[in-house]
Parts: structure tokens; sequence; C-alpha cells
């Protein structure tokens, strides 16, 4: 039996560069793998077969599997276990988490021995973000998600996500997003980041998406609205729906306690170490 962790990320920066002309967007983001995740086992089955604790639509942890049995002529299936902790469509990219672990705990399964390059080229197929979560380091990942550069691990004392029960559709928000002159400088604030200049760094978080996806989703609206009046520092993940919070002391009780009151669910939690 092979056990992975599935680890979801948060985005402190995700920056819209520019739409291209395959209909994508370049993307400049600083990401973070947190110590939330999904649990998966895997064991030598005759077929390839997925228990889960929560129903997913187009699971993409069979697609995985089926296209590495294909792709390295595998003999043997694989009963796969899901135990789903990270919430669904939450921009915590819990489906990319997911596809990297089964990329990892079938490359030692079936005893594929790849290289780097190939599970990279397996992920990069399968998800924007699968390439981050195969590594699970912090990084400045940029284009669709190809570009991968690794960075120092952040100071962080704690993080808080509330994550209202709205899922929330990337290719919606993509679809709907309008590029528009812009207030802040990436280069410059990753540059805050390298230098370790925490303070001002996380001063500066961003979100390109946040207007659209508060625009798209009335309701993630109100909430957002609602908890950030508590704290202004409140942010997004990818295209949402979760909001965190980074290093927070002033009135995360409030927070916490106000979340609950609108159905908002809450946890603490820490970057993966």
């Amino acid at each position: 039996m092979i056990y992975e962790n599935a680890h979801a990320k948060i985005n402190l920066i995700l920056d819209v560069d520019r739409k291209r002309n395959d209909g994508y967007h370049d993307l400049n983001m600083i990401m973070i793998p947190i110590d939330l995740h999904d649990r998966l086992s895997f064991e030598i089955a005759d077929d390839i077969n997925l228990t889960s604790d929560v129903d997913i639509e187009d699971n993409a942890i069979i697609k995985t599997a089926k296209l590495m049995q294909k792709r390295y002529d595998v003999k043997r299936g694989v009963h796969i276990i899901l135990k789903k902790r990270i919430p669904i469509g939450a921009g915590l990219a819990g489906g990319s988490a997911d596809i990297a672990a089964t990329i990892r705990g079938l490359n030692k399964l079936w005893d594929l021995n790849l290289p780097n390059e190939s599970l990279e080229n397996i992920a990069l197929e399968l998800g924007s973000d699968t390439l981050f979560c195969l590594y699970e380091k912090p990084a400045y990942v940029s284009g669709r998600g190809e570009y991968i550069k690794f960075l120092e691990t952040p100071h962080i004392q704690n993080i808080y996500l509330f994550c209202p029960d709205v899922h929330v559709s990337t290719q919606h928000i993509f679809k709907n997003h309008h590029i528009t002159e812009k207030n802040q400088d990436f280069q410059k604030v990753l540059s805050l980041y390298e230098n370790k200049d925490w303070s001002l760094f996380y001063e500066s978080l961003y979100n390109d998406l946040l207007p659209t996806t508060l625009k798209c989703y009335p309701d993630l609206n109100s909430v957002y609205q609602s908890l950030k009046e508590l704290d202004e520092h409140l942010m997004m993940s990818g295209s949402g729906s979760t909001f965190f919070l980074i290093n927070s002391n002033l009135n995360i009780h409030k927070i916490i306690k106000k979340a609950k009151k609108m159905g908002v669910k809450s946890i603490k939690t820490s970057i993966k170490m």
C-alpha cells in the first residue's frame, strides 16, 4: 500500500498578465502549499477503480491513472481510496493536488521510476496548478503554470481560511475577466519576497481575479465585504471561493465568529513544511 498526501495551495499573489492567442491567460503567481490536505492510498488491483468519501463528477484521479497505465503499458490496475478534506471549487487546487498525488503514488506503486521530466509532462497535461502541486514547495509560477521557480519558505505564523459554500468555476471567471491598467508591479512585489522584506510583502498581496469573482458571485461578495470590515487584509485564493488571512491576530476571533454566523467554515492551518 502506498500513501500520498495531496496538499492544498493558496495564491499569495495572482497577477493576470495577458490573454494569449490560444484563449488562455499568462499569469504570474506566488504560491505556497499549506498543511490542509487530502489523503490518497494506492494498492494493486485487477482494474482501475476509486473509492471516495465525496462524490466528484468526472474524477480526474481515474483519468490520471488511465493515462499513466496506457502511456507506460502497465499491465496492473489500482484501487485508490480518497479521503477528501480540501473543499471543491474553492481556489485551493484540491483537484490538481489529487492529480499530482496520483502521479507520485502510481510512479511508486507500479515501479515506473520515471524521471522528473516525465512526471512534469504528465502534470502539465492534466492541469494548470498540477506542476506546482507535484512538488508542493513555495514557488513563483508563471505562464499557464508551466514555468516554476522555487522560493524560500516565507515567514508565516498562522493562516486562517474562510470557505463559503460556493463552488466557483475557474473557466467562468476567466471568461468574464477583463484585463485593465495595473496598480501593482509584480516584479517589485516578488523582489520583496526574495529580499525577505516580509512585513512589506504581506502588505502588498493582491489577486487580479478578485473583482471579477465578486461580480460573478454576489453571495461571495457579501461574505467578502462582511469579513473585510474586521480585517482589510482579507485575501482570496485563486479564482475563489476561499478567503484567507496571513499572520492575523487582530480581531481573528471576531472574524471566525462572524463567519460562523454566515455559515462560512473557518480553518486554521499553516504552511506545509
